[in-house]
């Protein structure tokens, strides 16, 4: 039974930020935002915690809601036997990493909606992710589950205390065993694993599903170009290449989406977030700079009049997610009927378009949940455009002008339909991502449009997201969330760093300092090694020090990778200290799994590759081809009396410079 939305009255959940939040403040089920309130009721009330995290743009959490969560039956049981919890995983990425931690751990998966019931004092006893509502194909539903956990609850207390102790036991695993050793024989060990992962088909490291995990990408190009092995440069292509004529690249809007549910990439689902834009905008931009294809320009070009458009706030900010979802269907904003392209198209276009799309008349496009074919379509490209055209004895070069002017004709029409959700809440830690992401932007494709958006959005997180000198994790509206977790610190100075190589303003590496100082004091274990992933808090468990390179990469690795380049930079025996802390505390299951950690071992591949040019006076100090371990510096910024009155140039490698030289000419024939 669900109530009509009239009669829906509002939760605790009505005076929250978050779009999420905002997404269930009116169902029937009685949420409590996380907080001091919630666990007093549950100890009160004597009752188990039903915990429930997600995000805004998550399909099967829509799903999950009005599945349960809107329903009368269930969120009466809900009420009567829980305190019922609702958190925002963007919002609080600590208390949903230390919980998916423990999903995995119980249960050898885990997924969003993430669903944990745990006691009072906060230590789970049930995980799981999506439930339906009835129990089906082996899941089950929350009409059956929660009468089950409430009797067990009040008739078989001492079980529940039995695993909680076994939980409390995997927390206490958390903790790392320290250990000496040498890093540079990880990337050797990351790349032979990635070999292994390599799926040679259709690229990516993943099986029925593809996730695109450019930091991978970007460590085997990096790879590529210190050590020069062409099987790892080969993944790196065969993975873009697909991605780029796959149905996880958004053909018309521009942009790409989350993950592709199947191995080709053309099925992919839907929701479209900051972070994958960030990384797939680094991977093709650095692809570019090797290869020189235009498809991974013109890709990510778009990508960045996508972010530019739909995904930047007023402010210069940028929001943090668009919905797979529109008018409660999944997928319906980027679906094409076989008759709305035939009736937007000419009949001598459709013929071309249908062969070089993939369109099929009854479509090719099968739902994620049922796999069964909508009778839509997803585009997808046969080949590139400009080989299709040699195939065909065309013109590439007027080919691939009628492929955009028909595209565009397809945005103008599809801007028509209802648009997906938009999360407009600000992360900096994605930010800084994107950030970054355009700076290579510039960098590499000579993009303009990305370096003004990147001035403008680091003037906003510096002017919007730091208060009375306090970093924020969140906002929305101009209303302030949480205080900054490690992944801010790391991901904002990166973002100067990186605008820094560009312009090589002083201001920008005084506030990578400031930043990394700040994250030092707040987050370093001084005792083990490593950095922890938020700040003291007394709700939370435990402090976690997180690693695994997922969908986005860790705080730590990001950590580690800018701290490793102001070693190289500066020599500070701190933060040298901070750097052989994280390879201690970490490196034993770095050598395990190293390809999880790709971002950490593109770190280790600056430590040992990276070269820093100092530039005295004023100099060029723009060198062209890929170097992207080439840490260009102005001399006066590393040392006072640094200046000179004509301009020269030392190359220094490992704490070991060459002579100062006026000949830029031998200087970029030494980084080759």
């Amino acid at each position: 039974m669900e109530l009509m939305a009239e009669e829906r009255k509002g939760n605790r959940l009505v005076g929250e930020r978050s779009p999420y939040l905002l997404q269930h403040a009116y169902n029937p089920v009685d949420w409590y935002p996380w907080g001091e309130e919630a666990f007093a009721a549950a100890i009160d009330l004597d009752r188990p915690i039903f915990l429930s995290i997600g995000y805004s743009s998550c399909h099967w959490c829509h799903v999950m809601e009005r599945e349960s969560f809107e329903d009368l039956d269930v969120a009466r049981l809900m009420n009567e036997t829980f305190v019922n919890i609702k958190v925002d995983r963007e919002e609080r990425p600590d208390v949903d990493s230390l919980y998916m931690k423990v999903c995995q751990m119980m249960t050898g998966g885990g997924g969003w909606p993430l669903t944990i019931i745990m006691t009072p004092d906060r230590v789970p006893f049930w995980t799981g992710t999506y439930l339906p509502r009835f129990s089906k194909q082996g899941m089950t539903g929350m009409l059956e589950l929660v009468p089950a956990v409430n009797k067990v609850w009040r008739e078989e207390r001492d079980d529940i205390k039995d695993v909680t102790v076994k939980v409390l036991e995997m927390l206490d695993s958390f903790e790392r065993d320290p250990e000496e050793g040498d890093v540079s024989m990880l990337p050797l060990l990351a790349l032979e694993r990635l070999k292994e992962d390599y799926e040679p088909k259709y690229g990516g490291f993943d099986g029925e599903r593809k996730f695109p995990s450019p930091h991978k990408l970007i460590f085997l190009m990096r790879y590529w170009r210190e050590h020069h092995d062409q099987v790892a440069l080969d993944m790196v292509i065969k993975t873009l290449d697909n991605m780029i004529k796959g149905g996880i690249r958004d053909h018309v809007g521009g942009g790409f989406h989350r993950y592709s549910t199947d191995p080709r990439w053309h099925l992919p689902h839907f929701e479209k977030m900051l972070y994958d834009q960030a990384l797939i905008l680094m991977a093709l931009a650095e692809a570019y700079a090797i290869t020189s294809k235009q498809e991974y320009r013109q890709a990510a070009e778009e990508l960045i009049v996508y972010v530019e458009k739909r995904l930047t706030s007023p402010e210069g900010g940028f929001f943090s997610s668009e919905d797979a979802d529109a008018d409660g269907e999944e997928g319906s904003t980027y679906l094409w009927t076989y008759d709305e392209l035939s009736s937007l198209l000419s009949a001598e276009d459709m013929v071309i378009f249908k062969e070089l799309y993939g369109i099929w008349d009854s479509g090719n496009y099968r739902d994620e949940g049922t796999r069964m074919r909508s009778g839509k379509n997803v585009l997808h490209l046969t080949s590139f455009v400009a080989e299709h055209a040699t195939k065909k004895g065309m013109d590439p070069v007027t080919l691939m002008a009628w492929d955009v002017d028909l595209r565009e004709t397809m945005r103008s029409k599809r801007d028509q339909r209802p648009d997906p959700a938009l999360d407009d809440k600000i992360l900096t830690d994605w930010n800084g991502l994107m950030i970054v992401a355009l700076c290579k932007a510039h960098r590499y494709l000579g993009s303009e449009r990305a370096f003004r958006m990147a001035k403008q959005a680091l003037t906003f997180l510096e002017e919007r997201m730091v208060v009375d000198g306090e970093l924020y994790h969140n906002s929305r509206i101009g209303h302030m969330g949480a205080l900054s977790f490690l992944d801010d610190h790391a991901c904002l100075a990166w973002a100067h760093l990186e605008m820094y190589f560009l312009t090589h303003e002083a201001k920008q590496l005084e506030r990578v300092l400031v930043l990394t100082e700040q994250m030092i004091n707040l987050f370093t274990d001084k005792e083990e090694g490593g950095l922890f992933m938020s700040r003291e808090d007394p709700l939370l468990l435990v402090r976690i020090k997180d690693l695994y390179d997922g969908a986005a990469p860790s705080g730590n690795s990001i950590a580690y990778y800018i701290l490793v380049q102001l070693a190289a930079m500066f020599n500070d025996a701190r933060i040298v200290s901070v750097v052989e802390g994280s390879e201690r505390h970490f490196l034993k299951e770095l050598r395990v799994v190293p390809s999880s950690y790709a971002m950490f071992i593109n770190g280790v591949l600056m430590k040992e590759m990276s070269k820093t040019l100092e530039i005295f006076g004023p100099g060029n100090f723009h060198i062209e081809g890929y170097h992207p371990h080439l840490l260009t510096t102005m001399a006066e910024h590393l040392e006072k009396g640094a200046v000179r009155q004509r301009p020269s140039y030392r190359l220094c490698l490992k704490g070991t410079c060459l002579p100062e030289t006026e000949d830029l000419t031998e200087i970029k024939r030494m980084l080759k």
